[in-house]
């Protein structure tokens, strides 16, 4: 099992920097970050941008940088095809675009931005991804979709190889069947019943799609859990710590 660890929300850079320091130095897997910039209360605060993944690649020289999860509402094609390629350059091929519909509502309210309804945040993702996959070849595209549409779009460097496509899923059996279509990764709740449902969907699709779960709680049985989940066929778990991220030595102990 491959363990990851989210960390845990943090206004602090120099705490975001020195855990994924210490994942780099433990062999874990990957580090993650939440990717949200809207703050409910005046009080929480978050380092968290596709700036901080562009200073982490730097600072780290093994483990895998994976936003949990990117928001498709607040990002346009062209700044992902930007982005994407950037990072994967300055990570040497480290960084992985973890993606999503888009679930936080309050965010897209408070900034003034619309929210579409379930089935068209679904397809505009599949749409959004299947373009970046077009333009990360490095060659001009040209796409007519219901929710994407380019002319000769062109995205230069293009990454050397184009960055693993993580969709984070959460519970939506909608999105998780969508999904398989076009992810390299589904990410999903740690719940079995979702899980059980993710892996039915992605043997059903004939493709090869890895299978991740993201845990907020640990459970107090993390081992007993991990081993069920492979079981499952479940094959990287994202663990949240917080700072000061003394548990990220305990989560580098559970993987093997």
């Amino acid at each position: 099992m491959r363990i990851a660890v989210n960390l845990g929300p943090t206004p602090s850079w120099t705490d975001v920097v020195e855990g994924a320091r210490r994942a780099d130095a433990a062999g874990l897997d990957a580090v993650s970050l939440l990717d949200h910039y809207h703050s409910e209360n005046p009080d929480w605060g978050w380092v968290s941008g596709l700036a901080a993944y562009g200073a982490l690649a730097t600072a780290t020289s093994r483990v895998k940088l994976v936003p949990m999860v990117l928001d498709r509402l607040n990002y346009l094609p062209g700044v992902l095809a930007k982005e994407t390629a950037v990072l994967s350059q300055l990570s040497d091929g480290r960084f992985e675009l973890g993606i999503g519909a888009g679930d936080y509502f309050v965010e897209q309210r408070a900034w003034g931005l619309s929210v579409p309804d379930a089935a068209a945040r679904i397809d505009a993702l599949g749409e959004t991804l299947t373009a970046l996959r077009k333009v990360w070849a490095g060659q001009p595209v040209t796409m007519s979709g219901s929710h994407v549409q380019l002319t000769g779009a062109l995205c230069l460097p293009a990454p050397q190889s184009p960055p693993k496509i993580v969709v984070g899923a959460g519970n939506s059996r909608r999105l998780i069947r969508s999904a398989c279509a076009y992810a390299d990764e589904l990410n999903v709740y740690a719940d079995d019943a979702t899980i059980t449902a993710a892996r039915s969907e992605i043997d059903k699709s004939g493709r090869a799609v890895d299978l991740s779960v993201y845990v907020w709680d640990w459970p107090d049985d993390i081992a007993a859990r991990l081993a069920a989940w492979a079981e499952m066929g479940v094959g990287r778990v994202f663990l949240t710590v917080w700072p000061p991220f003394d548990r990220i030595a305990e989560a580098a102990a559970l993987q093997h």
